[in-house]
């Protein structure tokens, strides 16, 4: 499931501003008493939702478009509403009264009585199975808990517990399939369910003591041929030992049961194996990819894997000792390991690391690729290192005692007190990072140093599409923020530059809202080939400050000028 928050800038006046030709704002409704936190853009920016109160009931409703759905309520559940990954259909959860109520595209679904502070509705979600949306959520009625999927109630569990995925309960669509897991009778079960026409089927396991968080998983990507084996699940039956199975049918994949099974890292290789992947363990730790089975370890880091699922890493201790262990085999042993979020920065099978062999902040360190040392420095930034598209250049952030530089193919580049946010072009050619030595910031690309600036945006840095221009936001000396492509501004300044750059097909100048303070008050204006646009004390972008860039180019978004809601279309001047 997708959720696309928006950021609401809000003001109290509208403000005269020029609209160029190449920008059209056209009515699309009004929306008034807009509630804070609670407006949502559908995934390609085409349709915008807000709930908004009557001042004087303090009712809520809920706007699409500018146009007012049927139904008030007296509140409307947090996180809601949001549009389905295709923009196509919306929901939220609203009560009246003593009821709660589903409302799918404006119509009311079932309702259930509140019973007690908690809302009898939760973890409402979308699912798709690339023909039909489906409707997922958990109900209480009468102190049992249900799975409703597309308005049919299944179970009656005393509960239905969370884990697999962050903030939602545990429930999941795979395709026309779901699972979860669900307490009963005092101990727990497994189920797997899918969606076929108008009916749901549902197979539920035999009870167990427990069933692990992070399970069960889908074992079969999204293919809907392996209906017999699609989901695993970790179980410990009474005080035993714990083994991981199958719905249907309950078949154990481990030989043995296991003392201990990790917890959140039962997964399924990627690439065409499909084999299960688990870490178990009596005394010591045991990695298992299908068949094949590693080394018995002390401890066991993330386990990660390469896209084509043919390589797997993690940092684990043998004998007391930290080492890499890549494909069951041992590096030597390292005092420190670091890494980023994943060990395959360059998407193929290289693995990369940075270690120190000593240990401590004056010892030295090494960038390490697929086992290879690099050269030694005095620290190396093992989350920095990025590789080209073509993945025929890389760089990392690395340093000398209190100065840090870039390590571009081996050559180190110069010194500043602060590097960061490399970037390579699309086709590789050309590296990009800002930069600060004392209190004067820089842009470097291709060696050549542009600056001094008062700040550089962190991670606005951005290359065009056909990496000849790179461009960022940084404060000049005129005291205001500007946008600079290959170190020359396009634009006179604004108060703060509020979204991502961004570069639309036939424009050589990125796209960017700028923030002004026009006698003290906030007006926002889309910036566009360099001119900003008419004003507005509101716009309203995609999450992170994302414009939406439509297939002939042109840049779309939500703006709001007293009561009116405009769609704002910018294109590029002909």
């Amino acid at each position: 499931m997708n959720r696309y928050v928006i950021t609401a800038l809000c003001a109290a006046t509208v403000l005269c501003g020029y609209l160029p030709s190449r920008v059209q704002a056209g009515v699309i409704g009004q929306v008034k008493n807009v509630v804070p936190s609670t407006i949502w853009v559908s995934p390609a920016g085409e349709h915008v939702l807000a709930v908004t109160v009557d001042s004087k009931t303090q009712k809520r409703r809920v706007n699409l478009d500018g146009t007012l759905l049927p139904g008030s309520y007296d509140a409307i559940a947090k996180g809601t509403p949001f549009f389905s990954e295709d923009g196509k259909h919306h929901a939220f959860v609203g009560t009246r009264g003593t009821n709660c109520m589903v409302v799918v595209d404006g119509v009311e679904q079932a309702s259930y009585a509140i019973t007690t502070n908690r809302w009898p509705i939760t973890g409402l979600v979308f699912g798709s199975d690339g023909e039909k949306t489906h409707v997922a959520y958990q109900a209480t009625e009468k102190g049992k808990h249900y799975v409703v999927v597309n308005g049919q109630k299944l179970g009656g569990y005393e509960s239905i517990t969370g884990g697999v995925l962050p903030g939602i309960w545990d429930f999941y669509f795979v395709g026309s399939y779901f699972a979860y897991r669900a307490k009963t009778g005092g101990q727990m079960v497994a189920c797997r369910g899918q969606v076929e026409g108008d009916r749901v089927h549902l197979v539920q396991s035999k009870s167990y003591a427990s069933i692990g968080s992070g399970s069960p998983v889908w074992m079969g990507g999204k293919s809907e041929e392996k209906s017999g084996d699609l989901f695993a699940f970790i179980a410990k039956d009474g005080p035993g030992k714990e083994q991981i199975l199958t719905l249907p049918g309950e078949k154990p994949i481990t030989k043995k049961t296991w003392k201990f099974i990790a917890r959140n890292m039962l997964q399924v290789s990627p690439g065409k194996n499909q084999e299960m992947v688990y870490v178990a363990g009596d005394k010591k730790w045991r990695v298992f990819i299908g068949e094949k089975e590693w080394p018995p370890c002390d401890t066991m880091g993330r386990l990660m894997s390469s896209p084509s699922g043919q390589t797997w890493a993690s940092t684990a201790k043998r004998d007391g000792k930290l080492v890499m262990m890549v494909n069951g085999v041992p590096s030597q042993a390292y005092a420190e390991i670091q890494h980023a979020d994943s060990l395959f920065p360059a998407g193929d099978e290289r693995v990369v690391y940075a270690v120190s062999k000593l240990g401590g902040s004056k010892t030295p360190a090494h960038m390490v690729v697929d086992g290879k040392e690099g050269k030694a420095y005095a620290q190396v930034t093992g989350d920095s290192i990025i590789f080209s598209a073509d993945k025929k250049s890389m760089a990392y952030i690395a340093g000398d005692g209190n100065k840090n530089f870039v390590v571009l193919n081996g050559k180190e580049g110069p010194a500043f007190d602060k590097v960061a946010d490399l970037r390579f072009s699309a086709a590789g050619s050309l590296l990009a990072y800002r930069a600060r030595r004392g209190l004067e910031h820089f842009v470097l690309m291709d060696g050549k140093s542009m600056g001094p600036y008062g700040e550089v945006e962190a991670r606005s840095l951005v290359f065009s599409p056909d990496g000849k221009s790179v461009a960022w936001a940084a404060f000049g000396k005129n005291g205001q923020w500007s946008v600079y492509v290959n170190g020359k501004p396009i634009d006179d300044g604004c108060d703060r530059i509020i979204s991502q750059l961004t570069f639309s097909p036939g424009v050589k100048e990125p796209s960017y809202v700028g923030r002004f303070l026009p006698e003290g008050k906030q007006a926002f204006a889309l910036s566009m080939g360099g001119k900003f646009g008419r004003q507005f004390p509101s716009i309203w972008m995609g999450d992170g400050g994302k414009l939406f860039v439509q297939e002939d180019g042109s840049i779309e978004y939500f703006a709001k000028s007293g009561p009116l809601l405009y769609r704002v279309v910018a294109k590029k001047h002909d």
